[in-house]
């Protein structure tokens, strides 16, 4: 089936900024964007592939069968460094297998000239294939860490280079859009309506691109984090990144690495951070309401240092949160629910949330923190829809030390 591409209305576009720090212009409703410049795929064929990234992912690896792939993660194994289950990897795996032109790969790897010296052949084309899709600078650490616990298992892994296979991000604000039966990709079910991510073969474009940036904006504006900016490597568990309310963690997996504190975590409570989209200010304005990119107020590029912590105003008393990145004036934090929202998390009175500043030597910026509505699918309630909550709907809630 041919790759079926969102008309894209091109005033939108980006196009000629005077700087090339300058913030990318508002996502448009529709837009394709080659994301190949952040995202590396990492391919791995052969028989024991999908057994043996079952043991160490957060989802049910797909099978050839389902053809879409699925967001997941691979989780910190080592105890003696730092606890288990810290998420170590977000990535999306796909199947491969019914790709005419990976399949024309393998075909073309495992060929034979007659008379000519055998050379060692690939895996077989009916052996299980994947892709694994994850942040450009993780890529070499993951391949390692996948070739670490490798042993005896009947499989081989690769960089692919740029070029010959490229991750492209598509989406559409006003509908759903499905991956073809003969695509490499899924839907992004992350967030509702977030788009699809699609390998394109060949270094080939599809369509009028969206500068990366605007894809990267998008995505802040509806809170998800993606790479080792966002989710810290090796520094948070898989809820506190909002993995599990991405779909990301299947808890009625059976075993695999760093499952453990996930599965207690879940069962026993619920976290006291997560990562939210954030909006900052100066001083003197008024304070947002509403979550609005505004291109034309570059701050988030303007702060020193890596992950700037944010403090109360005057600041005494701990840190609430941990700024990740941003972009223009919008960006995401690793954010303290019951200091940074009005979130309630174990049966506090009503409260006003007041302001927060970064935490950063010269700088008065403020920053307020949003809460994404499909967050609200997951444990957390308003405190303003609290009173309006049937008494058998109430929910009991224990907090989970940190």
């Amino acid at each position: 089936m041919p790759l079926r591409i969102p008309r894209i209305c091109t005033p939108w576009l980006c196009r000629g900024y005077s700087s090339p720090t300058a913030p990318p212009c508002p996502p448009p409703p529709t837009g394709i964007s080659n994301i190949s410049r952040f995202r590396q795929l990492i391919e791995i064929h052969g028989p024991d592939a999908a057994q043996y990234l079952q043991g160490l992912t957060t989802r049910n690896i797909p099978t050839l069968s389902d053809g879409g792939g699925s967001y997941s993660a691979f989780l910190n194994p080592q105890a003696r460094i730092q606890r288990t289950g810290k998420v170590l990897y977000d990535v999306f795996i796909y199947p491969t297998n019914n790709n005419y032109f990976w399949r024309s790969q393998i075909a073309k790897k495992n060929f034979q000239p007659i008379r000519h010296p055998t050379t060692k052949k690939v895996f077989p084309l009916d052996a299980p294939g994947f892709f694994i899709e994850c942040d450009i600078r993780s890529a070499d650490a993951l391949l390692d860490h996948i070739n670490r616990y490798k042993l005896s298992s009947k499989f081989d892994c690769r960089l692919i280079p740029r070029g010959e296979w490229d991750m492209w991000a598509i989406w559409d604000d006003r509908r759903l859009l499905p991956v073809g039966a003969g695509d490499i990709g899924c839907a992004d079910i992350r967030v509702p309506y977030l788009g699809k991510r699609v390998a394109v073969f060949g270094g080939k474009s599809i369509g009028v691109e969206v500068d990366v940036a605007v894809y990267n904006v998008r995505r802040m504006l509806h809170g998800v984090p993606e790479g080792q900016d966002e989710i810290l490597n090796g520094g948070n568990i898989a809820q506190e990144s909002n993995i599990d309310y991405m779909g990301g963690v299947d808890f009625r997996k059976g075993c695999y690495v760093g499952q453990e504190l996930t599965i207690r975590t879940h069962h026993t409570g619920v976290v006291r951070k997560r990562v939210l989209p954030v909006q900052i200010y100066r001083p003197g304005d008024s304070v947002p309401e509403k979550l609005t990119y505004d291109p034309n107020l570059d701050l988030a590029p303007s702060l020193p240092g890596k992950n700037p912590n944010i403090s109360n105003l005057d600041g005494k008393g701990r840190g609430v949160g941990k700024f990740l990145r941003g972009v223009g004036n919008v960006g995401l934090a690793l954010c303290r629910l019951e200091a940074m929202t009005d979130l309630e998390l174990g049966g506090e009175k009503d409260k006003t949330v007041p302001e927060f500043k970064l935490d950063v030597e010269g700088s008065e910026l403020r920053v307020k923190a949003f809460v994404p509505e499909w967050h609200l699918m997951g444990s957390a309630i308003p405190l303003a829809q609290r009173n309006s909550e049937p008494a058998h709907k109430t929910i009991v809630r224990r907090i989970v030390s940190d």
